[in-house]
């Protein structure tokens, strides 16, 4: 038996045990100080590299989510906001953005890309944020704002060039009659893709008011506008939404357009969601989106028979998706005109708790309307199932599973990469397409 040390760059990382067979002995080119000790320096060297890799991707994740705002809550619009890395290919990149409640009556959003993939672009992507949004409070229209990031990060060094689209939205003064416009967006656009308004079921590209990156140098930046009328959709997005390597770019904008004027949901979150699974569902890249809608009065007050209905949000491994896990659920159900949302907001909070706790790698929560109640599901990477516990005796918590025993019939199942813990809730039905209260007729909460 033969060992050697596996070196790192700081540290011995392992040890390269050699055994032979009874009888068999080294062949010459194999002694000692050769060919094993020279397999012992790569193999450190490998290990050490994929570790370094693997800090780094952490670390630039971390910094990207950290600086990426919660879900918004914006008075007067439905909002609705996605990021995800590309996991596949393992990078981390500088896509960002941010929702802005500027004053009563104005709302800015701006969605951008940080070229690279690696810490210096998170960090990049950091500072961009904060340079907007110092602008974006002090100035009014969104070329103004565009101009002073362009002379800040001159004067910054920045060392990474960035696309970027700054939106700002007006309320208009005096509430207007039905038909007429609510609210005035201002735009303006530093090499990113355009924005998308859908309206009337009819999709379009806003490609004006266009200019060079952000980090190219100070540069006049336009401004362009326009009057949104209730029920019309914003998309902002990151190019990992449409980029493939078997399409060009305007292929993909041109898709992206024709299934955004065919989407039904009539929600921020569920035009989202549809998007998603219609044009982004095989992304190349990370992917940010930001759904903005004008609500319609009129038209949202009319409960719609769609069928079975279904959302779903990929939420990160984190106590701030606790919360937003509730928004989404209660706001899906106002869409849905699901009275009693309380309910299924408890259920989610506590699934979602428990997968934030105890799970690992992202959060998945789908939320279903399937003809007859909902049905609430939690992924995550912890293949290890729930267990109801009587509580912590010395410490609070602990009786999460017991809180949705009490509201819901609930079960898991396995998945290829950890579990799914499902809930369908109890005494309420989704059959007429308003959530209707059923009485209980048993202490386990229990519907007849």
């Amino acid at each position: 038996m033969t060992v050697y040390p596996v070196p790192g760059r700081r540290r011995v990382l392992g040890l390269l045990v050699v055994v032979l067979e009874p009888g068999r002995e080294f062949m010459p080119s194999l002694t000692p100080g050769t060919t094993l000790r020279s397999i012992a320096r790569r193999a450190g060297m490998l290990i050490d590299t994929a570790r370094l890799y693997a800090r780094e991707h952490r670390l630039a994740e971390t910094l990207q989510r950290a600086m990426l705002p919660e879900q918004a809550d914006v008075t007067g619009l439905d909002v609705w906001t996605y990021y995800a890395p590309n996991s596949d290919h393992a990078q981390v990149g500088g896509d960002w953005y941010d929702v802005l409640q500027l004053t009563e009556r104005d709302v800015g959003v701006v969605i951008g890309d940080v070229v690279g993939h690696d810490v210096e672009a998170a960090a990049t992507m950091g500072q961009m944020r904060s340079v907007v949004r110092s602008y974006a409070f002090e100035m009014t229209l969104p070329g103004d704002v565009l101009e002073r990031v362009d002379e800040l990060a001159s004067g910054m060094r920045l060392p990474r060039a960035s696309s970027l689209v700054y939106a700002r939205l007006e309320r208009m003064p005096v509430e207007p009659a039905q038909g007429e416009p609510l609210w005035e967006l201002a735009y303006s656009r530093a090499g990113h893709l355009p924005p998308v308004l859908v309206r009337s079921g009819a999709a379009r590209l806003l490609d004006g008011a266009a200019g060079t990156l952000i980090g190219y140098g100070p540069s006049v930046r336009a401004t362009a506008s326009l009057r949104l009328l209730p029920g019309d959709v914003l998309v902002f997005y990151t190019d990992g939404l449409i980029e493939r390597r078997d399409r060009d770019l305007r292929a993909g904008l041109e898709a992206l357009a024709a299934e955004a004027g065919a989407v039904s949901a009539v929600d921020a979150a569920g035009v989202g969601e549809q998007l998603l699974s219609r044009v982004g569902s095989t992304p190349e890249d990370d992917i940010a989106v930001v759904v903005v809608r004008v609500p319609d009065v009129q038209s949202d007050a009319v409960p719609t028979d769609g069928g079975p209905r279904s959302r779903r949000w990929l939420l990160p491994s984190e106590p701030t998706s606790i919360a937003r896990a509730r928004h989404a659920v209660v706001r899906t159900c106002q869409a849905w005109q699901v009275e009693g949302a309380s309910q299924a907001e408890l259920v989610a909070s506590e699934l979602v708790a428990n997968a934030v706790m105890h799970g690992w790698g992202h959060v998945a929560l789908r939320l279903f309307d399937t003809g007859r109640t909902l049905r609430i599901e939690v992924e995550d990477a912890n293949p290890s199932p729930p267990v109801p516990t009587d509580g912590h005796v010395n410490r609070g918590g602990g009786y999460g599973m017991q809180i949705v025993e009490r509201l819901a019939d609930w079960g898991w199942r396995p998945t290829r990469t950890g579990k799914i813990v499902w809930a369908k809730l109890h005494g309420v039905s989704t059959f007429t397409g308003a959530l209707r209260r059923v009485p209980d007729t048993g202490s386990s909460g229990q519907s007849s």
